[in-house]
């Protein structure tokens, strides 16, 4: 496949998100969910990594098991499944404590309906809801978003959403008069989260040399906060 390029350089968002104010989260139970294996990680990790850390329960949802990511490579929805065990592991979530729905890589938007009643189940008493932005341009993201949206307005939860394309094919325009915050994260925080990205080899590297994940894609990964949209 070819190189994924970003529309948008990390250089247009940095003034944009640098003085965004910071956000605490609740600890509370949280549901985390992640359309394909990395999502979580990409967008969420850190703040995985702080719950965890703090004795937070913490429930990762696989939406997909990730099966389409490359269309020349066999059994990619295992090798997937295996890298996101360990990265999560290495986040501080047991096996345990992942639910795998095996919804379609690349066609959630189809089973959307399903989602929600897959998901409304998983929420009991007091949680917080984190789910991909439903505007973040891929349509499985947007999919779990709008799922998620509906499942927080049917069980009175909280929703925060967070990005990973939007900072590749949005511009920073798009979330003017947004509830947008930023966690900081500590050193040690940042450290776990390359840790577990490091887990994902499958998406950088590939035999044709175009893995899905380039250096460019994961700059945003680098910085010292995660921003969310509350």
């Amino acid at each position: 496949m070819p190189t994924i390029v970003p529309l948008t350089s990390e250089t247009k968002w940095l003034p944009k998100l640098q003085h965004l104010p910071n956000w605490e989260p609740p600890l509370i139970p949280t549901l985390v969910l992640a359309p394909h294996p990395d999502d979580e990680t990409l967008g969420a990790g850190g703040l995985i990594a702080r719950l965890c850390r703090q004795g937070v329960t913490v429930i990762v949802v696989a939406v997909t098991d990730g099966e389409n990511a490359y269309s020349d490579t066999q059994n990619m929805g295992d090798i997937r499944v295996q890298e996101q065990v360990e990265a999560l592991h290495r986040l501080g979530v047991p096996e345990s404590m992942v639910r795998r729905l095996c919804l379609p890589d690349r066609d959630v938007s189809a089973c959307e309906d399903r989602l929600v009643d897959l998901l409304l189940p998983m929420i009991k008493g007091e949680m917080h809801l984190v789910a991909p932005w439903k505007r973040d341009f891929h349509t499985d993201h947007e999919a779990v978003g709008r799922a998620a949206a509906r499942v927080a307005q049917i069980k009175s939860v909280p929703l925060t959403s967070y990005l990973f394309w939007t900072w590749h094919r949005g511009v920073p325009d798009m979330l003017e008069g947004l509830s947008v915050e930023k966690v900081s994260l500590t050193d040690a925080e940042l450290q776990i989260k390359r840790h577990a990205l490091e887990a994902h080899a499958s998406q950088f590297e590939h035999a044709d040399g175009q893995p899905i994940l380039s250096p460019e894609l994961l700059m945003p990964t680098q910085r010292a906060y995660e921003v969310y949209i509350r």
